[in-house]
């Protein structure tokens, strides 16, 4: 069995930590005492006739660990196309990772996207799949190549197989754009950053002019056309924004699932890891933002602490999505846009060539290697089976053995999950969190809809 004790910051009593069992999904707080009695429980033959045995028994706590999930499978067979459209972009937005709209213009061609979007379906066919997804992306704003993009859907929407289609965007459209996304998208995540006066300073058009106002308008026009999208915020220092700005979507918008990440650079082309203050600031002001979106019936999620996963990899793009870039390089993740990228080659995995998708099998093997030796260093953490190692592109720190730091993200992610299983017992019957249904694999960029994405 596995069991976990968690310190409770702050907390009234020194003796209090969290009794959490992250395989079977069930978490309560309890003093040292209980604690030591759940992790002999399941090993007493007789038990004694203890209200804490009574207690404990009551709420299953006894029951062994259910298996836990399975690896990724070494295959590459996948069954999502995420297409990098361009560099280009309306915005300027002051912690873009990938600098967009400097340097050379690069577009995806229609070819390279229908070889991808083919590659897809194909493995989805061979693998006795009943749909497959194409999902479209930066580094730049996707609609800015709006020829390109359309030629896509349509190429997609003609193959053997259904496709579920997904969209991330800034929300910069016309009024034609507009009826034509919702007319041919299944999902769509908006990049928000919350109120108008953060959104007008982080994600200032290209001119400095603000972008709040036209965004307010493609968020009302969807919702009053009833459809479902999802939010995906970037936070900034000073992090008490964070709350209200929360708290301004859910109010101003009909959105149910937002995503919030922070970026601790201050420039653009990269992102920079947060101090250890600065971790903790941003996961003190996510916790109070998670209380006010769940006030709001609304769900406020980042990337990573899932309490309510149960997975063997923080993302699925690595292992099963086909990310391709306007030069036709593969690579394992969205952000990977250009050569300038520091993991760039350590990310890349193969191309298209002449319409033909070539995989770099040893290449990919070696960043997988990587990401499991990272994994199995974490394997006495509590968010091991949650966190899964974390993403790569955000924890590999530089050097031969860069894969194995575990940094101030670490101290976050921690910070984070700890609270989240908090709230969850404070709002459970009997203050025992059970989580409601066992889940596995991880999150990946297709996942617009439900405001989720490899971060």
């Amino acid at each position: 069995m596995e069991l976990h004790r968690i310190p409770i910051p702050d907390a009234e009593g020194a003796d209090k930590v969290i009794i959490y069992r992250p395989l079977p999904g069930i978490a309560l707080v309890g003093n040292r005492a209980l604690a030591d009695l759940a992790a002999a429980l399941p090993h007493m033959t007789d038990p004694p006739d203890t209200p804490a045995v009574a207690f404990l028994t009551a709420v299953g706590w006894p029951q062994p660990d259910p298996p836990p999930p399975p690896d990724m499978p070494p295959a590459f067979r996948p069954t999502t196309a995420v297409l990098l459209m361009t560099n280009r972009c309306q915005l300027c937005c002051t912690y873009c990772y990938a600098a967009a709209g400097v340097g050379p213009q690069e577009t995806l061609t229609p070819d390279l996207g229908r070889a991808a979007i083919a590659y897809a379906c194909q493995m989805a066919q061979e693998m006795g799949r009943p749909t497959f997804e194409v999902s479209f992306h930066g580094g730049g704003e996707p609609t800015y190549a709006w020829r390109a993009l359309q030629e896509c859907v349509a190429y997609a929407r003609q193959q053997p197989l259904p496709a579920r289609l997904t969209l991330t965007s800034n929300g910069v459209w016309s009024a034609r754009q507009r009826d034509w996304i919702m007319a041919h998208f299944d999902g769509l995540s908006l990049s928000v950053d919350g109120a108008p006066d953060t959104q007008d300073q982080q994600r200032p058009f290209r001119s400095g002019r603000g972008s709040a106002g036209v965004v307010g308008q493609t968020m009302a026009a969807l919702d009053a056309a009833n459809f479902s999208y999802g939010i995906r915020m970037t936070a900034t220092a000073p992090w008490s924004r964070l709350p209200e700005d929360v708290r301004y979507l859910c109010t101003h918008t009909a959105c149910r699932n937002l995503q919030v990440e922070p970026a601790f650079n201050t420039g653009r082309g990269g992102h920079i890891g947060g101090a250890a203050e600065e971790c903790l600031a941003f996961a003190d002001a996510f916790l109070e933002a998670y209380a006010i979106a769940a006030a709001a019936g609304r769900q406020l999620n980042y990337a990573g602490a899932r309490i309510g996963l149960t997975t063997s990899a923080f993302c699925l793009a690595p292992y099963n999505a086909l990310v391709v870039n306007p030069r036709g390089e593969l690579v394992t993740c969205y952000e990977i846009t250009g050569a300038d990228h520091p993991l760039a080659c350590l990310s890349r995995i193969g191309c298209v060539v002449d319409g033909r998708v070539q995989i770099d099998h040893a290449a990919r093997a070696h960043l997988h290697t990587l990401m499991a030796a990272r994994r199995q260093n974490c394997r006495d953490c509590f968010c091991y089976w949650s966190c899964a190692g974390d993403c790569y592109t955000r924890s590999f720190a530089d050097g031969p053995d860069g894969h194995l730091t575990q940094g101030a993200r670490c101290l976050m992610n921690r910070r984070i999950s700890a609270g989240l299983l908090l709230h969850q017992i404070a709002h459970s019957p009997g203050s025992v969190w059970r989580r409601p249904q066992r889940q596995e694999g991880g999150t990946m960029t297709a996942r617009a809809d439900e405001g989720m994405e490899v971060v």
